[in-house]
């Protein structure tokens, strides 16, 4: 908790100390209790008095809220049922001695669980207090030899760090001028026939009214309107904490809501005169990612966030709905290999299907890209914070995070690859990315784009205005300030407009020139297809850029070219050297995606000596789990048929790999490590391992496995992939002869018939009589017509389903008083969860008499929910 507030660490102790006390107290009375309790038992005459005694005991401390009938209460019908055999034992000499030992071998027992959970209960607490305390002691770096990472890290890291102020001073306050007019003709040129003449005219006419309509809208500002930019503001980067932690309290306060809508209402109704009003300039700051890099970010006014990202966002929602319409137009949106009229028909003749050509993999993918892909990163709403390169893999909103999108591109990226080798014997793929594309954005450029748009100058103004801002990379307010001349600040909403305004023109021209559909997050490219078409689309974005005045990162730049046989040699030496890779991913020239083991291998060292340097058990575990369980989960590619039950093998295996590295001393074992440390630490021996891997509501640790997500999905995918391709082969062999035996069975007069309806034309000669169109001919346009095939793409971009752990008779009861006590039952759970909390049932059962470890009513939820909250960041960076 080192960088937290003192306010927000005290008020954490203070809340642990509380609860621990009453824990304390509870647990003293207990034991006392029973201690008394069983001294009495011992000192009794004969087996009779001993379970009389424990029974009148136990019964005593059972009820006197110590916890034990909160988590077992079925356990007070069986001391019931005790007693009334007691009574028959007196009568009755088949209720045997050695039957009363059991029952009091089974109450000793409940005892000593009872214990046990005190004992965890209190080892919780001390961890929670050492997590929380400020002078905790560094957890050992490393099992292994630290000599490359002391020091070399953290001398790069603070060489790195200055290079980058310097690269960014060098840049952002140095005007890169581009031809405004050869901007324009590049662009109209892209508009060269009527019919996109007429398109862009009428771009053009309604984004000139939107800006009328914008300009005069009276009060735009309400405590509504404000919630929302607030919400947004507050998934972003933008703003620092301190700021974050203010803007929340607005969200909250109705007063001071009215009072932001007045002023940014007068504000807005005097937008010609605006300026940021910054004198003293406005601070650039490096500010540390969650990934350890570091960006230069922007200091601003919260006032001046709020009122900038309305108007942002307000033009973002409109040059969506105008860039998007380019692309539904079927006219216009070009496609590779489309049918001519005279194809289509003749396939109606011969299949007596009129088929449409959105029900193959071309519209599959076609569709794909203008739902999903197309113009990701610009917001769809005041609240949308369009991060394309953030959040969790999972989402729940209308908004799919920037990390879901990736992950659904990587596998559309597989897939393809598979389909296009096997069915054309070729395939490449392309990626790339712009050098410090914001950052470095002419702002000659800029303007000229957003005129060509149809934007008028009163707003290219104010846009101007926004863009040269006042900065100063020095923390003191004054000094050095410099107007800005490139680039735009980045995580801001204007980011998006300006830099996807400008980059959708990249897309226009891959797909009008080149016929194919380039796909981008921001300023990330990628092509996939047809070798030749990739290698076109490639020269057309070199061109794009140097036209624009824009650079491309080459350390982020390459192409694999994948062919059965020859490859051509032309193509080849157009497309960009270097790696094709996402996230850990590696694609090769035979066509397998890869774990790039040299950068786990290198992340790993990181991460060794990051959890190396925790100062509690905790925290250890908050670092293992974003790192091991989220962080590497991500970067390895989430599993989808494209690529095999091979790539959840090869994680696996990788996991495993990493823990040997990093617990060598442990035997690769992160439990026996943890149990170590708590040993040294705090003196606590004989710890489970369902202490360390039950959920934080449970009293457990919450330490997650790396392994358990792969294995719930492992048997659920695709052996090979390419099986499925084989088997589409054979399907469309075997309708092409059902076909073609059908046609064959037709009269002259029920060929004349669909002759006649596939070609719309009065009765000819000829045609009828021709034999049934070849094979070859039949599957010219699979990937425009094949349902068949559109089947097989989606079985192999399909995700697995989670396969859970099945509930046995034998555990089902305590997961029902769990339901009971917790409110946490079998049903509730994640698959994840369920693999964990059955795989360690039976030992929290013996250990602790129920599946949780410390009473509900004890633990710190408050501060378990700020711990779940605490980001992770890496404090090193594996630098290029």
């Amino acid at each position: 908790m080192a960088n937290d507030s003192s306010f927000l660490t005290q008020t954490l102790q203070s809340i642990t100390v509380t609860k621990k006390r009453e824990q304390d107290k509870r647990r003293k009375a207990f034991e006392a209790g029973k201690a008394r309790l069983l001294q009495d038992v011992d000192a009794s005459d004969n087996q009779s008095a001993k379970l009389e005694a424990l029974l009148s005991g136990f019964k005593d401390l059972s009820f006197s809220n110590k916890g034990v009938w909160y988590f077992d209460k079925d356990q007070e019908k069986s001391v019931q049922n005790m007693n009334r055999y007691l009574e028959q034992s007196k009568h009755d000499p088949s209720v045997s001695t050695d039957m009363l030992h059991r029952f009091e071998t089974k109450i000793r027992e409940k005892l000593n669980q009872e214990s046990e959970r005190f004992h965890f209960a209190n080892l919780y607490y001390r961890l929670l207090t050492e997590w929380t305390s400020t002078d905790g002691k560094p957890i050992a770096a490393s099992e292994c030899s630290q000599e490359e990472l002391d020091g070399s890290f953290e001398h790069v890291q603070r060489y790195s760090l200055q290079n980058l102020k310097d690269k960014f001073s060098s840049v952002v306050f140095t005007p890169s001028e581009t031809d405004e007019v050869e901007i324009d003709n590049y662009l109209g040129s892209l508009f060269d026939d009527d019919h996109a003449e007429n398109i862009l005219g009428r771009l053009r006419a309604n984004v000139a009214r939107f800006a009328v309509e914008l300009k005069q809208r009276a009060n735009p500002f309400n405590p509504s309107i404000l919630k929302q930019c607030i919400r947004a503001l507050l998934t972003n980067d933008l703003l620092n904490d301190d700021a974050k932690a203010t803007l929340s309290d607005f969200s909250t306060n109705g007063v001071v809501l009215v009072e932001i809508a007045d002023v940014l209402n007068l504000r807005f109704s005097d937008l010609d005169n605006w300026s940021w009003e910054a004198d003293d300039g406005m601070y650039y700051e490096p500010r540390k990612q969650a990934n350890g890099k570091y960006r230069i970010m922007l200091d601003q006014d919260i006032l001046q966030a709020i009122f900038l990202h309305y108007i942002a966002v307000s033009w973002s929602e409109h040059l969506k709905q105008q860039f998007t319409s380019l692309a539904y137009d079927d006219t216009f949106w070009k496609t590779a290999n489309k049918p001519s009229r005279l194809e289509e028909s003749r396939r109606a003749y011969f299949t007596s299907k009129c088929q449409r050509s959105n029900q193959g993999v071309a519209g599959a993918q076609l569709e794909t890209f203008r739902q999903t892909f197309l113009l990701s990163a610009l917001p769809s709403s005041l609240e949308h914070g369009s991060d394309p390169y953030g959040g969790d893999p999972e989402s729940n909103g209308k908004e799919k995070s920037g990390l879901a999108i990736r992950q659904l591109l990587l596998q559309q990226v597989a897939t393809n690859v598979i389909i296009q080798r096997a069915l054309h014997g070729s395939v490449a793929v392309v990626q790339s990315d712009l050098q410090w594309y914001a950052t470095g954005l002419p702002h000659s450029t800029l303007f000229a784009v957003l005129r060509f748009w149809g934007i008028p100058e009163g707003w290219i103004s104010f846009f101007k205005k926004f863009a040269e801002a006042p900065l100063r990379m020095d923390p003191t307010p004054g000094q050095n300030v410099r107007t800005r001349k490139r680039g735009i600040p980045i995580t801001d909403a204007f980011e998006k407009l300006f830099g996807e305004s400008v980059l959708w023109c990249m897309d226009v021209a891959v797909n009008r020139l080149c016929s194919t559909t380039l796909i981008r997050f921001h300023d990330d490219l990628w092509l996939c297809g047809e070798p030749s078409v990739c290698a076109n689309a490639w020269e057309t974005i070199q061109d794009f850029v140097k036209t624009l005045g824009l650079d491309i990162n080459m350390k982020k730049t390459g192409s694999v070219y994948i062919s059965d046989s020859n490859k051509d040699l032309i193509v080849a030496s157009k497309l960009p050297k270097g790696p094709v890779c996402m996230g850990m991913l590696q694609l090769s020239e035979s066509a397998d995606w890869t774990l790039d083991l040299k950068q786990v291998s290198a992340h790993v060292r990181q991460l060794q000596k990051q959890l190396g340097e925790s100062r509690s058990i905790i925290g250890w575990v908050q670092i293992w789990n974003a790192c091991v369980a989220k962080f590497f989960k991500n970067a390895f590619g989430k599993p989808a048929n494209c690529f095999g039950q091979g790539h959840v093998i090869a994680i696996l295996d990788t996991f495993a790999e990493m823990q040997r590295d990093l617990f060598e001393e442990h035997n690769g074992s992160v439990t026996e490590y943890l149990r170590e440390q708590i040993r040294q630490r705090f003196d606590v021996k004989d710890i489970p391992d369902s202490f360390f891997f039950a959920l934080e509501e449970l009293g457990g640790l919450g330490l997650q496995s790396p392994f358990v997500p792969f294995y719930v999905l492992k048997d659920q995918l695709m052996k090979d992939p390419l099986h499925r391709i084989t088997q589409f082969l054979k399907a469309e062999k075997a309708k092409y002869k059902d076909l073609q035996e059908s046609f064959e069975l037709l009269s002259e007069m029920d060929r004349q018939r669909r002759f006649d309806s596939s070609f719309h034309s009065s009765r000819q000669t000829g045609l009828p009589n021709e034999p049934f169109f070849p094979f070859e001919e039949y599957t010219a346009h699979r990937e425009t017509y094949s349902y068949e095939l559109k089947l097989a793409y989606e079985d192999l971009m399909r995700e697995p389903v989670e396969n859970d752990i099945q509930l046995s008779n034998d555990v089902a009861p305590w997961f029902e008083e769990l339901g009971h006590s917790h409110k946490m039952g079998w049903s509730s759970l994640l698959s994840e969860d369920k693999w964990i909390m059955h795989l360690y049932a039976e030992e929290l059962k013996r250990r602790f008499g129920a599946l949780s470890i410390v009473d509900r009513n004890l633990l710190p939820s408050g501060v378990m929910q700020m711990l779940k909250k605490k980001k992770v960041v890496w404090q090193l960076i594996i630098w290029d």
